[in-house]
């Protein structure tokens, strides 16, 4: 008797796998060296998503590793060039939250590691207020960077 997993039929239904996104690699090693917990991945949008305890803190889509960070960290990675805002798919929406890392910082397991760090701790609320800036700042800074990324292009 043959399997249905053996015969013609299956074989042309069955479809191609897709194969991982170019970082992902990057994205669980940081995730297991820094031995972060409550870490899940779910697909989506043609990539995969990250979560710490069930909030999203890292996007791969396409070449992209993006980290959601705070207003704080996103205005210092911005101006050191270590990334841009995220740009899903390439067009006008960003995703302000999100640094989508650069080439060199991706080369640099130290930088991957204090990002991945920091989007975990920053989701799961680790940092405290002090550390952070106040709702007004966030919002004044992402609206800072939106800006100067929409005169860049």
């Amino acid at each position: 008797m043959r399997s249905k997993e053996s015969s013609p039929e299956a074989v042309k239904l069955a479809r191609p796998r897709r194969p991982p996104p170019l970082h992902q690699a990057t994205v669980e090693d940081a995730v297991a060296r820094l031995g972060l917990r409550g870490v899940t991945i779910k697909r989506m949008f043609g990539g995969l998503c990250y979560y710490a305890e069930g909030k999203p803190f890292s996007i791969l889509l396409g070449a992209a590793l993006a980290l959601k960070l705070s207003a704080r960290q996103l205005r210092a990675a911005y101006t050191q060039g270590d990334g841009q805002l995220f740009h899903p798919g390439g067009g006008d929406f960003v995703m302000r939250e999100y640094l989508a890392l650069s080439e060199q910082a991706l080369m640099d397991e130290g930088q991957v590691d204090t990002y991945v760090l920091a989007s975990y701790r920053f989701v799961v609320a680790q940092e405290t207020i002090e550390e952070d800036l106040a709702w007004g700042d966030l919002r004044q800074g992402r609206e800072e960077l939106y800006k100067q990324a929409k005169g860049k292009k």
